[in-house]
C-alpha cells in the first residue's frame, strides 16, 4: 500500500514537472526578442540577466495594466533612460531583480538555519526589496542627472548668449553650444531638441517638448521667457544674459546654503563617534588608576 502511495506522488511529481517545463518552453517560445537597433547601450550588470528579461518583457507587454506602464515610461524619460529600458523591460527587470533578491534571502536564511515562519517573512521581505531596488536606482539616476543639469545650465546659456551677440539665431546659437559646451545631460537634450527640429518641428515645439521631458522649473523658465521674447520680438541676448545671471546667483545662493548647514550636519558624527572615544581617552588611565588604589 506504501509503495503504491509512494509511486502515485511520484507520478504526480513527475507530471507536474513535465507541464511546467512544457508551459516554460512555450512562454519562451512565444516570447519575441526586445528590438534594440536604435537604444543605448544596456548596463552591465543588466547585460548578465538581459536574456531572462527578453522572455518576460514580452509577456509584461500582455499582463501589465496601460497605466503602470505609461507611469514607467514617464518616469524612465525623467531619468534619461527613455533609450535604455522600455517601460515592460523595466517591469521584468523588476521581477528578475525580486527573483533574485528572494532567492538570496532564502539562501541565507536557511544557512542560519531559520524557522519556517522566518524563512517566510524574509522571502516576503526580499521579494519587496527586490522589487523596489530597480525603482530606488531609476530615482537615484534621475537625482544626478538634474543636478547635472543645473551645474552645466548657466555654461550653456552663456555660450548661446554670446553666440546670439554675435549675430547668430537662436538655432544656430544653441547649436554652436552643443558641439563646444560641457556636454552632460543638457548637452544631450539640446542635441536631440535639435535633430527634432531638422526633422521637421518648429523651434517653440522643439523647446516645449524639451521642458516636458525635463520636467525642471529653471528649464520650463527658460521655454517660457524665451517664448515671450520671441512673441513680443524683445531681444534674445538680452533675455538670455538675464536669465543666466540669475541661474548662476541661484547657484551661488545654494552652495552658501549647503556650506551653512554642513556643522550642523557634522554634529551627529561628533556625537556618535568622536565624542564617546575621547572619553574613553580621558577617563580610561583615570579608572584604572582608581582600580588600582581599591585594589591597594
Amino acid at each position: 500500500m506504501r509503495s503504491l502511495i509512494l509511486l502515485a506522488i511520484i507520478f504526480l511529481c513527475a507530471t507536474t514537472g513535465v507541464i511546467l517545463l512544457l508551459y516554460m518552453i512555450s512562454l519562451i517560445r512565444k516570447a519575441r526578442p526586445s528590438e534594440r537597433t536604435h537604444m543605448d547601450p544596456l548596463p552591465r550588470m543588466l547585460r548578465l540577466v538581459w536574456p531572462v528579461v527578453n522572455i518576460l518583457q514580452f509577456h509584461v507587454s500582455e499582463i501589465a495594466p496601460t497605466s503602470m506602464l505609461v507611469k514607467r515610461k514617464r518616469q524612465l524619460q525623467l531619468a534619461g533612460l527613455e533609450f535604455v529600458l522600455k517601460a515592460e523591460e523595466f517591469i521584468a527587470v523588476q521581477c528578475v531583480s525580486m527573483l533574485i533578491v528572494a532567492a538570496l534571502g532564502l539562501w541565507t536564511a536557511g544557512l542560519l538555519d531559520a524557522t519556517a515562519g522566518t524563512k517566510v517573512w524574509v522571502t516576503l521581505a526580499s521579494c519587496v526589496t527586490g522589487w523596489l531596488y530597480p525603482v530606488m536606482w531609476m530615482r537615484d539616476r534621475r537625482k544626478r542627472r538634474e543636478k547635472d543639469i543645473l551645474r552645466t545650465l548657466p555654461g550653456y546659456l552663456d555660450m548661446i548668449t554670446l553666440c546670439c551677440q554675435a549675430g547668430l539665431s537662436l538655432t544656430g546659437a544653441i547649436a554652436q553650444a552643443v558641439q563646444k559646451g560641457p556636454g552632460g545631460a543638457l548637452g544631450q537634450e539640446f542635441d536631440r531638441m535639435m535633430r527634432e527640429m531638422r526633422t521637421g518641428a518648429s523651434r517653440m515645439d522643439a523647446l516645449n517638448a524639451l521642458a516636458d521631458r525635463l520636467d525642471n522649473k529653471h528649464i520650463k523658465s527658460l521655454v517660457s521667457n524665451l517664448t515671450q521674447a520671441e512673441s513680443l520680438g524683445a531681444s534674445l541676448a538680452d533675455t538670455l544674459s538675464a536669465i543666466s545671471d540669475q541661474r548662476r546667483t541661484e547657484r551661488f545662493q545654494m552652495a552658501e546654503k549647503l556650506a551653512m548647514e554642513a556643522p550642523v550636519k557634522m554634529i551627529g558624527p561628533l556625537v556618535i563617534f568622536i565624542f564617546p572615544v575621547t572619553f574613553i581617552i580621558i577617563f580610561f588611565p583615570l579608572v584604572m588608576q582608581f582600580l588600582e588604589t581599591q585594589n591597594h
